[in-house]
């Protein structure tokens, strides 16, 4: 009943979901699921501003945030070009978060937006000038001051849902199935292509800076 609600609430673009939500993504990176043995491969979080919904996310190459149902749109863009489908859950915090709280977390989350995406700090397990998904999602929870994460740099996203679970509702699953295209094989190509090279860009400067 509450994954139809949320659904529900996706399609309308209501802003419904407790701040401090967890987006959990699962099998949407092949090389994080290897690593961490786990089909928990991303984590962001859900604040809502006025009757918006917005995702924060570190993701290759930057922070961001998006409007929760065009986060929503590229998932399923993206599933129309994979065969294996990534999967897409929300956790709600089971005691919402004070306005405090709340605003601790934003201004960090906020403070971050355009940081450059890094994992060499979960590698290496120290901070690096980057940040990734678990340590940007990790930090903010312990600023509400409801979490405590002594080296968030070194958490993978299956260590937050792990940590976080028992704080949270069970998981709102979402349906982000394949969205029907109408665009030509050539465009579809084109995109698919720009992708990887975006993505083989990050990665070549990610190597590069692992020398330093």
């Amino acid at each position: 009943m509450q994954s139809l609600a949320l659904a529900a609430a996706l399609l309308c673009g209501a802003a419904d979901w407790e701040d401090g939500s967890l987006v959990v993504l699962h099998n949407s990176n092949k090389m994080v699921a290897g690593w961490t043995d786990s089909d928990v491969t991303h984590v962001a979080l859900l604040l809502n501003i006025g009757d918006q919904t917005w995702v924060y996310e570190a993701t290759p190459g930057k922070v961001r945030r998006v409007p929760l149902a065009s986060y929503r749109e590229e998932l399923r863009e993206l599933n129309a070009r994979r065969r294996q489908l990534t999967r897409m859950s929300i956790l709600q915090p089971k005691r919402p978060y004070s306005s405090g709280q709340v605003a601790s977390m934003r201004q960090y989350l906020n403070r971050q937006i355009g940081r450059r995406y890094s994992i060499k700090g979960a590698v290496r397990k120290k901070p690096s000038d980057g940040i990734h998904c678990a340590e940007y999602v990790a930090t903010a929870l312990c600023k509400s001051g409801r979490f405590r994460a002594t080296n968030p740099h070194g958490l993978h996203p299956v260590t937050i849902v792990r940590n976080a679970a028992p704080l949270h509702d069970s998981p709102a699953h979402v349906s982000i199935s394949p969205r029907e295209s109408r665009e030509s094989w050539c465009d579809q190509s084109w995109k698919r292509w720009a992708g990887i090279q975006a993505w083989c860009s990050w990665a070549c400067y990610e190597a590069l800076l692992f020398c330093w």
